[in-house]
C-alpha cells in the first residue's frame, strides 16, 4: 500500500472512529448517571443533523450560531424526553426501560421521515470541497474538523467532571445515587443534565457527520457501532469508549480498504467477540466485586 493511500485512510478512519465516539461517550454517560440504557442515542444523531439542516435553509446564521442553537435543541429535547417519559420509569425494570428508549427512537425517526420524507439532503460545511495536501495525499478538511472537534470535547468534559461542581455531582450521582441524595445533590437534576448532555453529544456527531454521509432519518443506525465500541471499552468508562470507537474506525476503514466493502461491517463485530473472549469486561471495564 503507498504511503499516500495509507495517510488518507488513517485519517478517514480516525474521523469515523471519532464520530463512534462521541456517540459512545453519550451511551456511557446517560447509563453511568442515570442507570438507563438509552437505545434512543442514535436518532439524536439524526434529529441534530436536520435542526442544523433546517437552521441552514431557512435562516442566515453563520456556521458556528447553527452548532450551537442545533446542540442547545437538541440537549431541550433529551430534557424532555427524560422528564416526561423516562423519569417516571426510574424503578421499573431495565428490560421495560430499554425497550420505552427503543419505541422513543422509532418515533423520533419515523417524525423525521414524515417531516423530510426519504430523500437525503446535504449539509453545507465551511470546509465542502476544501483538502490538505501531505506530500501526495489530499486530506479532505471535514475529516480534520470531525477529528479536532471531538477531542476538544472530550477535553472539556474532562475538565468539567474534574473541576466543577457539577461535574464533581454527576460523578457522585454515577458512583452511588443514594448517597449522593443523602449529601445534598439534587439527583433529579442531574439525571436531566446528563440526558442534556448526552443529547447535545449526538447533535453535534450528526453535525459533524452530515457533510460526508446526507443527511437521512437512518443516521441513527450509527447507534449499532456506537454500543460496539462502547462494550469494547467497558462499558462504564469514559475513556474506554473513546478508544473503542477509535478501534472500530480504523478496523473498519482498513478491513474495508484490504478486504472489500463486503466484509467492512463484519470487522466491528469480530472484534467486539475476539476482545470479549480476553477481556469480558471490556479494555478498560472492571470486574465488579460485591461482597457477600
Amino acid at each position: 500500500m503507498q504511503f499516500d493511500v495509507f495517510l488518507q485512510l488513517v485519517f478517514a478512519s480516525l474521523s469515523t472512529g471519532s464520530i463512534y465516539a462521541l456517540v459512545a461517550l453519550g451511551l456511557v454517560l446517560a447509563f453511568k448517571g442515570t442507570g438507563l440504557l438509552n437505545f434512543a442515542q442514535g436518532e439524536f444523531v439524526a434529529l441534530g443533523a436536520y435542526f442544523a439542516l433546517f437552521l441552514s435553509l431557512y435562516t442566515d446564521l453563520s456556521y458556528p450560531l447553527v452548532v450551537l442553537l442545533t446542540v442547545l435543541a437538541t440537549a431541550l429535547v433529551g430534557i424532555v424526553i427524560e422528564r416526561a417519559l423516562l423519569r417516571p420509569l426510574i424503578k421499573a425494570p431495565a428490560f421495560t426501560v430499554v425497550i420505552v428508549t427503543l419505541a422513543i427512537g422509532l418515533m423520533i425517526r419515523n417524525a423525521l421521515r414524515i417531516g423530510w420524507q426519504e430523500t437525503v439532503s446535504n449539509l453545507p460545511s465551511p470546509f465542502d470541497g476544501m483538502s490538505w495536501a501531505i506530500g501526495g495525499a489530499r486530506i479532505n478538511l471535514q475529516y480534520l474538523w470531525i477529528i479536532g472537534a471531538s477531542l476538544l470535547l472530550v477535553l472539556l468534559l474532562v475538565l468539567f467532571f474534574r473541576l466543577t461542581r457539577t461535574g464533581k455531582a454527576m460523578r457522585a450521582v454515577a458512583q452511588n445515587q443514594t448517597a449522593a441524595r443523602l449529601m445534598g445533590v439534587p439527583v433529579g437534576g442531574v439525571f436531566s443534565l446528563t440526558f442534556a448532555i448526552s443529547a447535545g453529544m449526538g447533535a453535534l456527531a450528526g453535525i459533524l457527520v452530515a457533510p460526508l454521509t446526507g443527511v437521512e432519518a437512518q443516521m441513527g443506525d450509527v447507534l449499532i457501532k456506537a454500543f460496539v465500541a462502547a462494550i469494547i471499552g467497558g462499558f462504564y468508562s469514559l475513556p474506554g469508549a473513546v478508544v473503542g470507537g477509535l478501534i472500530i474506525g480504523l478496523a473498519e476503514t482498513f478491513g474495508g480498504a484490504f478486504f472489500g466493502g463486503t466484509f467492512k461491517n463484519v470487522f466491528a463485530f469480530a472484534l467486539l467477540i475476539l476482545v470479549l473472549l480476553v477481556r469480558p469486561n471490556g479494555l478498560f471495564g472492571r470486574a465488579e466485586i460485591r461482597r457477600v
